[in-house]
């Protein structure tokens, strides 16, 4: 009881962190990565350690406020987006798939929204495709040497995943 109570505070005060520091658009992929969480967690069981992958998102935002650049959101979202697939995919990797793609899907409306032309698109969903079958990669392997889960074998599939997609900026 007491982790779901810390899971819906953390959730708030992020999404409330996010929208204040980097607008509507930053707020909604928080909203829809922790609604796939919650998605998650009922049918895979609930895990705190899950706001712990999320909440270091927050250095994207961060260097976004600090330096403006609008196009850390994609790494920002590429995180998120990897840790659902994460979490989903030590159930199935379907569910992995379903579970960040959901979020790919929310930033392609919004880029969509944002006027962005379709060869931008075209390249970040290939690049978003391609990074969450890294992680679902990954996470069966993972499975396959041990069923244990750890924080940090998951800290790093996330890190290394948004650090891809802000590699892919200079696309």
């Amino acid at each position: 009881m007491v982790a779901r109570l810390s899971f819906i505070v953390v959730e708030v005060l992020f999404l409330a962190i996010v929208h204040v520091y980097g607008g509507p658009p930053w707020a909604i992929i928080g909203m829809v990565a922790f609604i796939a969480q919650i998605l998650t967690q009922t049918i895979c069981g609930f895990r705190a350690e899950s706001l712990l992958l999320v909440v270091p998102s927050l250095l994207w935002l961060g260097l976004f406020h600090a330096t403006g650049n609008r196009e850390l959101f994609f790494p920002y979202t590429m995180y998120l987006a990897s840790g659902v697939a994460l979490r989903a995919a030590e159930r199935s990797p379907w569910l992995g798939l379903c579970g960040g793609g959901v979020v790919v899907a929310a930033f392609m409306i919004i880029r969509i929204l944002q006027n962005a032309t379709s060869r931008v698109l075209a390249v970040e969903l290939v690049i978003a495709v391609v990074i969450l079958a890294f992680v679902l990669a990954f996470v069966l392997a993972a499975l396959s040497w041990s069923r244990k889960h750890t924080l940090a074998r998951d800290a790093a599939i996330v890190a290394v995943s948004s650090l891809l997609a802000y590699a892919s900026l200079a696309l």
